[in-house]
């Protein structure tokens, strides 16, 4: 690329636009360098009232600090006020971030993480009694590069407008909440309907997952009093049920674990016992079981995973515990069976050589059960190898007093039959 390409290309880049509800945003040349600039709709110029509130909002912009803020200050020229000079760097609307690169959504916490950055400045304005309204996709700038939602005006400044709708224009009219509309009302509940449509529009063209299905529901009830009543008990909300599926699909894998030890234990238990059959109830589906746990745990007034993982906690134990019982007690048979082989007279008595040959094998057979039947019970390796080690000496030592026993009683027989035979004499 020739230097004349070089710059019409720059050229190209700084002259193109991005709009917002209030008007065109673009990079222009001043005093040979490129400068943000906003230039606003000719209606709104033409506004007194507009004009009085873009005023005001100035002076409050520049008492904002918040990484998700962006600063402007008025700009004029002869003919009065026409626009703002927007704070250095490159910025696109979300609108014209998922035309462009509509993959981004499918990104590694873009959504979530988007919803987390505008519900905490929305926290922050609220804190200051500010009210931003309107998170059309239109409204909201992403930094490039790093795609963090950037907000700008703020619709609380512009309450005395009586039609927000026209202010806003058709299309991003559509994030209003009705209220917002039909009777000018601002409150943090507006807000809160808002974002609620912003999270539809990024999940426009991919599924919603099950536990935000029930926050946006919500969040954008027709009804104020039915929504979240700050962002702060949304992202909660968010949280809690995130925790939720992630404690519900933990237990289910939990059940069907204990399925498996459950009929492992039948089926190597010697001993025959009654067993009552109970007709299985019908499957329920993944989406209809974490609806119901949500559902009940909400009625119950529980905060979150903390009653599930409660539960799943308990139950991994009573598991845990009961796979340790199964394979104590085979293994223990098998252990006993093994080593019978090499705690005998005959080969107590044999050569070191022939013993630690008949050792070697033994052990290799102790280690080759301990390793099927830890992973047939579900027991980790360490875990079956420790009590497996247990059971070896409990075993030997069980062994060797009995052959020692057996010795002794065997000495005192020969020296009982030996003083008969003397006594004879």
């Amino acid at each position: 690329m020739n230097y004349e390409e070089l710059l019409e290309s720059r050229n190209g880049a700084a002259m193109a636009k991005e709009s917002l509800p209030f008007g065109q945003l673009y990079k222009k040349m001043v005093d040979g360098k490129y400068v943000n600039v906003l230039d606003l709709k000719d209606e709104l110029k033409d506004s007194l009232v507009f004009c009085d509130a873009f005023g005001t909002e100035s002076e409050q912009n520049s008492h904002l600090a918040h990484k998700s803020q962006l600063h402007f200050t008025l700009a004029t020229d002869s003919a009065g006020l026409y626009g703002a000079n927007v704070e250095q760097g490159n910025y696109r609307t979300f609108e014209r971030l998922l035309e462009e690169n509509p993959a981004v959504v499918a990104g590694k916490d873009f959504i979530l993480g988007t919803i987390r950055s505008l519900l905490d400045i929305t926290s922050y304005l609220h804190d200051k009694g500010i009210f931003h309204i309107c998170y059309a996709p239109s409204n909201i700038l992403a930094r490039k590069g790093d795609n963090i939602p950037i907000l700008l005006f703020h619709g609380s400044a512009y309450r005395a407008i009586n039609d927000q709708q026209e202010l806003y224009g058709e299309r991003a009219a559509e994030y209003l909440a009705p209220e917002v509309i039909e009777n000018n009302t601002f409150d943090a509940r507006a807000d809160i309907y808002s974002i609620g449509k912003f999270m539809e529009f990024l999940y426009r063209q991919a599924e919603v997952p099950l536990e935000l299905k029930g926050v946006i529901k919500k969040a954008t009830s027709p009804d104020p009093d039915k929504r979240y009543q700050s962002p702060e008990e949304m992202l909660k909300s968010m949280k809690n049920r995130q925790s939720v599926r992630q404690s519900v699909l933990s237990f289910a894998a939990a059940i069907a674990i204990s399925g498996i030890i459950l009929g492992l234990y039948l089926y190597l238990t010697p001993e025959p016992e009654d067993i009552e059959f109970v007709k299985a109830a019908p499957s329920q589906p993944q989406e209809e079981l974490l609806d119901d746990s949500m559902n009940i745990m909400e009625s119950m007034g529980y905060a979150g995973d903390t009653a599930v993982e409660h539960v799943d906690e308990k139950k991994m134990r009573e598991y845990q515990a009961k796979a340790e019982q199964i394979f104590r007690k085979n293994y223990t048979r098998a252990a006993e069976g093994i080593l019978s082989k090499i705690y005998t007279d005959e080969q107590m008595n044999s050569t070191e050589k022939n013993f630690m040959s008949g050792n070697q094998a033994t052990m290799e057979e102790l280690v080759k059960q301990q390793v099927q039947m830890g992973t047939e019970a579900g027991l980790s390796e360490s875990r079956s190898q420790l009590i497996a080690g247990e059971i070896i000496e409990q075993v030997t030592n069980k062994m060797k007093s009995r052959l020692k026993k057996k010795k002794s009683e065997s000495d005192d027989n020969k020296k009982s039959t030996k003083n008969i035979k003397e006594n004879k004499k």
